[in-house]
């Protein structure tokens, strides 16, 4: 899956100095299909995508054993789009990019461009991991559609199944005479997960103010749109969040070849006089059904509520996917998907960032209350 090189060569390059305990991995994926979506604005729409299941990526990771069970470790992990262009808004290591200790004993802390907590302990067991596809806008980001930049972690080790952490992102602004700036688009979260046998368990909670606010918090350019911009219209916040509230939580449990799942995220924005809040409920099951063939189906069902205009946009969505593996770093898959909107919800919109450069594209809705998605593709790890 990996291939290692002499890290001598590597860090002599990179840093000028080595040790012979360093190693650095070079690591990637690209993810490429075709899809077709029955009503992209108002059309049938077939587009030669990549980085649906999985974004496409390349990556550095290196570890220096420093002695007493105690590493240094980093990730440089770069995003880019099909035509070859930078993702995450450009960025030349958008989807990663960190460095911190690790003790075997105690856990790591990181520091840099990293995921919350809501991804890291909650987002495993969801079937997102299988297909790709967001909950609704993303709207408990469980589908990372931000990175945390300025970002402080910690991972403890692995107690007997027990896994926990937190994180603390800086706005990197100071504060004024009006007592705003420092708090202003920082960001917290913390988690926890324990498996046990066939059991997996996994809750998390996220706090953001004022997201996107500036150019040098938490959150910059790829924050998710839930105004009334978005295909949420009527049904959107009419101002920009000023605050981000996610709480998640999971389980899965193996059946012989067989992994049930759920996943139940309470998201709530609040604007300058507004309050937007989702639920979603999420049912997965997946099978083995051999060494080289996987099935996937998932269900979520998104209920919404817009407190000012005592609007309710809901969402029923329903993905399946068949893989194949012709080797252990590349298999095809075939991955369906339909979404209906219903309440006060206007139109379906199931995937507003697979056809666009990862977070920069306008979302491709729907102009009913109907959607549906196809795709063939393959994927390679290397």
């Amino acid at each position: 899956m990996k291939k290692r090189f002499l890290s001598i060569a590597v860090l002599g390059a990179c840093a000028g100095t080595a040790s012979a305990q360093s190693s650095v991995t070079l690591y990637g994926l690209i993810d490429a299909g075709v899809n077709y979506i029955n009503n992209d604005n108002g059309k049938s729409n077939v587009t030669m995508t990549t980085g649906v299941i999985q974004g496409n990526r390349f990556g550095l990771r290196g570890t220096e054993d420093l002695g007493g069970g105690t590493k240094a470790i980093f990730v440089l992990e770069n995003g880019f789009t099909g035509g070859g262009a930078l993702a995450q808004g450009g960025r030349l290591f958008g989807r990663q990019g960190y460095v911190g200790i690790q003790n075997e004993r105690f856990g790591t802390i990181t520091m840099g461009r990293q995921y919350d907590s809501v991804v890291d302990y909650v987002q495993p067991l969801s079937g997102i991991v299988y297909t790709g596809l967001a909950h609704p806008f993303d709207n408990d980001n469980l589908d990372n559609s931000f990175r945390v930049n300025n970002s402080i972690k910690f991972t403890s080790s692995n107690y007997g199944g027990l896994k926990f952490g937190g994180m603390y992102a800086f706005s990197n602004t100071a504060t004024t005479d009006t007592g705003s700036g420092f708090a202003t688009n920082r960001l917290w979260s913390v988690g926890a997960g324990y498996s046990l046998g066939q059991l997996s368990l996994g809750a998390a909670y996220m706090h953001l103010n004022a997201p996107n606010a500036n150019t040098t918090g938490a959150i910059s350019g790829d924050y998710i749109n839930v105004t009334s911009t978005s295909p949420l219209h009527a049904a959107g916040l009419a101002s920009a969040v000023i605050r981000e509230d996610v709480a998640a939580a999971g389980a899965t449990y193996q059946v012989a070849a067989v992994k049930l799942g759920f996943v139940y995220s309470h998201s709530k924005f609040t604007s300058v006089n507004d309050t937007l809040r989702f639920d979603n409920y999420a049912a997965s099951a997946s099978w083995q059904i051999s060494p080289v063939l996987f099935l996937s189906s998932n269900y979520t069902f998104t209920d919404g509520k817009l407190s000012s205009k005592n609007l309710s946009p809901k969402y029923h969505q329903i993905e399946l996917i068949g893989d194949y593996f012709l080797s252990k770093r590349t298999d095809v898959y075939l991955l369906g998907a339909y979404q209906r909107a219903v309440g006060d919800a206007t139109v379906a919109s199931i995937a507003p960032d697979t056809y666009g450069a990862g977070g920069t594209s306008a979302p491709d809705a729907s102009t009913t209350k109907n959607q549906v998605l196809v795709r063939l593709a393959m994927r390679h790890k290397f």
